[in-house]
């Protein structure tokens, strides 16, 4: 049963990206003069990712902490990377976000032709030009309202704890003196763990938005890096524990 509705899942997941693509690159069309920060078309993706959780029955999603997205602010969201359907639980969020992800993703069908038409930023993490450019175009997002979103730990957990998080966001909240919004998610790698299409039963997903951490210009991206990841660790744990 578990495995028939995993086929079901991943099979409402693809419809529905087929679906919405179309959509998408209409409004791109209409929208692209007017809508310079593709505001639109976030949450034009945010609808479809919704609907391709909901649809599933094999998670139930639980948000949490909401009050603490300012629409009006920018932001550096940092949020721990636990399984493939992340990107969808980021765009649940309908938090209006540039997304810094790898630049093989630019080569997913549908899923790269979204990111690339919605402005978002792909790096390549073993070309040092790109990723100079990458922390050049990141503090431009944000010096013109947008906020970004980043998986610091660069890659999905291998065990479901966080890995050590990489510096790169954090210079740039560091540099324009941004603050930074830890959203915290646990569920997924249980569901759906590194290895492997079949989900392992029914979950449900927490998405827990945590309040704004200060920055000061300045600060040493590295000590950002470790405070972070400590209290998202905290409150991973707290999550595990209710």
């Amino acid at each position: 049963m578990i495995a028939l509705m995993s086929i079901f899942t991943w099979f409402e997941i693809v419809l529905c990206f087929v679906l919405f693509i179309p959509f998408q690159i209409i409004l791109f069309i209409l929208t692209a003069l007017f809508d310079k920060r593709r505001r639109i078309m976030h949450f034009h993706s945010g609808l479809w990712c919704w609907l391709a959780l909901a649809l599933s029955p094999l998670w139930h999603v639980k948000i949490s902490g909401r009050e603490n997205l300012d629409y009006n602010k920018s932001h550096v969201v940092i949020m721990n990377h636990q399984s493939l359907i992340d990107i969808l639980i980021a765009f649940r969020l309908f938090y209006p976000v540039k997304m810094i992800g790898k630049k093989v993703l630019a080569f997913v069908p549908i899923v790269g032709w979204n990111l690339f038409l919605s402005g978002h930023l792909l790096v390549d993490r073993k070309n040092l030009k790109s990723q100079m450019n990458a922390i050049r175009r990141m503090e431009k997002i944000i010096g013109s309202g947008d906020s970004l979103l980043v998986f610091p730990e660069g890659t999905r957990t291998k065990d479901g704890n966080l890995l050590d998080f990489k510096k790169g966001a954090f210079r740039s909240a560091s540099s324009t003196g941004t603050p930074l919004l830890p959203v915290v998610i646990d569920g997924p790698y249980q569901i759906l763990p590194r290895k492997g299409f079949i989900v392992n039963g029914r979950r449900d997903i927490i998405i827990r938005i945590m309040p704004p951490i200060p920055v000061e210009k300045g600060t040493s991206p590295a000590e950002l890096a470790k405070s972070s990841r400590e209290v998202m660790a905290d409150e991973l744990e707290k999550i595990r524990k209710e």
